[in-house]
């Protein structure tokens, strides 16, 4: 009850609705007939008061708010920490966070977009992960995000690190460093450059017979 209570507060702060705001667009949406008061219940369910302990609203309320907010009842109530389990599940299989789940179905399915385009923005993702370039340029963003993280949790280890990649260089250790850094950031621009072409071939990439 205390997850409940803090997400769906948490989902009316992300709208910036107040209770009132809040019922009113409910019964708008859905033909309801709630009353602050109610949602005050609902935000307060598991506290105590004179009748005793506050319940959950009833499930078909539930299933409403969750549609409200366009998420699973499950994660109104703890049972998923994503907002619905096709998320969550997507994200296990795949080993990504929700938000980079979600970050590409909001931009293949965005408002903006008709069926038809939603269609067409699915694909040119599929054709870029599908292609047999993509694992080259995956490895040089690894090796990116290693040194980045590194960077950034260890920088007396990078530093080291740096020194020891540069000590033939007659250059500044500056200078070195920046080389070294840019020549990994060409690498992958190199890789990616192949893979755009390979997943997007255009009449001056195609050899012709």
């Amino acid at each position: 009850m205390e997850i409940w209570r803090n997400r769906l507060q948490e989902l009316m702060d992300a709208r910036g609705l107040t209770q009132a705001a809040f019922v009113s667009e409910l019964n708008k949406q859905y033909l309801s007939r709630f009353h602050q008061k109610d949602v005050s219940r609902w935000l307060n369910s598991g506290n105590k008061a004179s009748a005793g302990t506050i319940g959950f609203p009833k499930y078909e309320t539930m299933t409403m708010i969750a549609d409200f907010f366009g998420v699973d009842v499950g994660y109104l109530t703890g049972e998923t920490d994503e907002t619905s389990f096709d998320l969550e599940h997507a994200s296990a299989y795949l080993g990504m966070s929700g938000e980079s789940v979600s970050a590409l179905r909001e931009w293949i399915i965005g408002e903006d977009a008709d069926s038809q385009m939603r269609n067409y923005r699915s694909e040119t993702l599929n054709a870029l992960f599908a292609s047999p370039k993509f694992a080259s340029v995956a490895s040089k963003l690894l090796t990116l995000h290693e040194m980045s993280t590194l960077w950034k949790s260890n920088p007396e280890r990078f530093n080291t690190l740096m020194e020891s990649l540069a000590s033939d260089s007659d250059l500044p250790d500056d200078l070195t460093f920046q080389l070294i850094i840019g020549a990994f950031y060409g690498m992958a621009s190199e890789s990616f450059s192949t893979l755009l072409k390979d997943a997007y071939p255009t009449p001056t990439e195609q050899t012709t017979a």
